[in-house]
């Protein structure tokens, strides 16, 4: 793949992307380039904030309050989990557990723990818990990133 950039002064922002046949390497990163755009809001020490999504870590519900974790803060959301997960799940978001959304993104490294579920390791350290109902929709997303790796081999 290459990449080239071109500054220009007097015009906006434009991506071009040239393909010989869509595939998904080519639909991640049409994926990834919008959500670049996509911003969710957030609230700490009462200061409103929007954040981007590639910022967030996890999502987590608790006693009925939504909460956005990024590398080193908490905010808190007024949407409910679902609601985020509905907006956010295209770009690489995940439920991994009944009140938890992970991005994906941020996974470091998965271990299988007691009563089959697994320990998510994210690449600030921090550990969440993916649940055994939700390992087949880890599982599908993982092959995804799989499947485009194998793409990207093939065509060096």
């Amino acid at each position: 793949m290459d990449i080239i950039l071109v500054e220009d002064k007097d015009s906006s922002l434009e991506v071009q992307i040239k393909y010989p046949g869509m595939n998904s390497q080519v639909q991640q990163l049409i994926q990834k380039i919008k959500s670049l755009d996509i911003k969710i809001a957030g609230s700490a020490n009462e200061k409103n904030v929007l954040l981007n999504i590639y910022d967030i870590f996890y999502i987590e519900s608790v006693d009925r309050k939504t909460f956005i974790y990024t590398k080193a803060e908490v905010f808190r959301s007024n949407k409910k989990l679902y609601e985020l997960l509905d907006e956010l799940k295209e770009f690489g978001f995940v439920q991994i557990n009944k009140s938890c959304i992970m991005n994906m993104d941020v996974l470091d490294s998965v271990k299988t723990i007691l009563n089959s579920r697994l320990k998510a390791t994210l690449i600030n350290g921090e550990n969440v818990i993916i649940t055994r109902t939700y390992i087949p929709e880890v599982k599908k997303w993982l092959d995804g990133e799989a499947e485009c790796y194998e793409e990207q081999k093939k065509n060096y």
